[in-house]
């Protein structure tokens, strides 16, 4: 087979194997109806793909005219991954840590899931937490974590109360488990997953600003479905800006309501966004009209996240699904 025919080959697998994924089970007559591929293609690509046991073959189906048909069905339990997000969880009268782990497969149907508390916080604890989660799943293809922090080079450079500065948690993974570590900025993973969650237009720029109460805030840039950052991956280290490298934490909602929208007002001027997500302590709305917002050139669509975790959770499937056939259906 010469170099093209495998191209062509490659690509036809390809169309089916996104097809079948979108769609979950089909006979052969809906592949060739809905990829545009021959009968004979189907016939042999599938072949392939049920060696592969990326799609299982199913119960025949009785069809209005001719014989049955066999149904098959995508296998997406053929990948497990562990997503891992630390994360401030506030209590009436205390801040804490904690690590929520799931296990998911292909489709995103969780396997397993467990909130454990990050009392300690320290690599050997982490490690801990992580063994626990290995333990309940044989076949994990890959472990992806959010973290309250930014990495350059595998080291944590800035964290949540700079807690993690100086870990190099990759290098620690590998002395547990060969399995591939993908680790990415809480801020970065909201609003990936939210914008994957809610189709936010790829041809769009999108600014997330993640402002946790009693903290400072981080800001993710996405812009045709690639994550920008800058020198030692800074970009969006919002603590940094003028008005707030020497400030507290907002003290109440109006004081927070206020930087949110100096964030919004320097990102509008400098980026001009299609759009914000913004998670930002118990703000649904923003007062707009009396902001500088209505002054500037550009009008982006504001959106604010309702639900962080499943944000972060599809964040962390996009991030573990980057060397994946089917990353761009998520």
């Amino acid at each position: 087979m010469t170099q093209n025919q495998n191209l062509i080959r490659q690509q036809n697998l390809n169309r089916l194997e996104t097809f079948m994924f979108e769609k979950g089970t089909a006979i052969k007559a809906e592949m060739a109806k809905e990829t545009g591929l021959s009968v004979v293609t189907i016939n042999a690509l599938v072949k392939q793909l049920v060696e592969a046991n990326i799609l299982l073959e199913g119960e025949a189906v009785q069809q209005p005219l001719g014989r049955p048909a066999l149904n098959y069905a995508f296998n997406y339990d053929l990948q497990h991954d562990l997503l891992l997000s630390i994360q401030e969880e506030k209590t009436a009268d205390d801040r804490k840590l904690i690590l929520f782990g799931q296990i998911v497969n292909l489709k995103g149907t969780v396997k397993y899931e467990a909130k454990r508390p990050f009392n300690q916080v320290d690599l050997n604890e982490l490690l801990t937490h992580v063994q626990h989660f290995l333990k309940q799943v044989e076949n994990l293809a890959q472990i992806g974590l959010s973290l309250p922090g930014k990495i350059y080079q595998g080291v944590v450079v800035s964290s949540w109360g700079d807690l993690f500065d100086g870990w190099n948690i990759e290098a620690a993974l590998a002395t547990l488990t060969d399995i591939p570590v993908r680790i990415q900025n809480d801020a970065h993973l909201m609003t990936i997953g939210y914008s994957r969650l809610h189709h936010l237009s790829l041809d769009n720029t999108v600014v997330g600003i993640f402002y946790p109460e009693n903290s400072m805030p981080g800001i993710s840039i996405f812009s045709q479905g690639t994550l920008v950052e800058g020198r030692h991956n800074l970009a969006g280290e919002a603590k940094y800006l003028p008005h707030l490298i020497d400030a507290q934490p907002p003290a109440d909602e109006q004081a927070m309501t206020e930087s949110v929208l100096e964030i919004l007002a320097i990102y509008n001027a400098v980026i001009a966004p299609g759009a914000f997500v913004v998670r930002a302590g118990p703000l649904s709305r923003l007062p707009i009209e009396n902001s500088l917002l209505p002054n500037q050139i550009n009008i982006p669509a504001i959106y604010f996240v309702e639900d962080f975790q499943a944000s972060v959770t599809m964040g962390l499937r996009w991030l573990v699904m980057q060397e994946s056939p089917w990353k761009m259906i998520l």
